[in-house]
């Protein structure tokens, strides 16, 4: 079974209102995944393999196997492209975690729709200028003294 995390302690994230909010703190690139995908990322997050993943997904959503297991695909690749994400050979130890599924009542499941991973550069400069990129293991705002700037 093939196991991904999410790529820290460069990648932050949150989900906030069924979207995940991914920021990748080395390219200063910020991102959102909605709906499907976010649940995804949440699975990720606990520890889930890939094929856990598309089961969980294809058991809260109507959709095609087919389909669901070729979005999630995609996603988990674009989620390495983007370095959000990287394989591992054992589960988080979130594995146990309790998963969250989206509100549904009686026997009708939300319809699948392909998760899309949406990527935004328009505040690279900021990210990347940010001095908690400078910091060692001690915290900000203590400077790391590797990384000493002459003006």
């Amino acid at each position: 079974m093939t196991h991904f995390r999410v790529n820290s302690p460069n990648v932050i994230h949150e989900i906030i209102d069924g979207e995940a909010v991914l920021v990748n703190l080395d390219s200063g690139s910020y991102y959102s995944i909605d709906s499907v995908g976010a649940v995804v990322w949440d699975y990720v997050e606990k520890g889930l393999s890939r094929h856990q993943i598309v089961e969980a997904i294809a058991s809260q959503y109507d959709g095609e196997q087919a389909d669901i297991d070729q979005g999630v695909q995609q996603l988990f690749i674009q989620l390495q492209e983007e370095q959000l994400i990287v394989p591992t050979e054992t589960p988080s130890s979130n594995r146990h975690a309790p998963v969250t599924t989206p509100a549904s009542t009686g026997q009708n499941k939300p319809q699948f729709e392909t998760p899309i991973l949406h990527k935004y550069t328009d505040m690279e400069d900021l990210l990347l200028l940010d001095p908690i990129h400078d910091v060692d293991e001690s915290g900000w705002p203590n400077s790391n003294p590797n990384n000493v700037s002459y003006a």
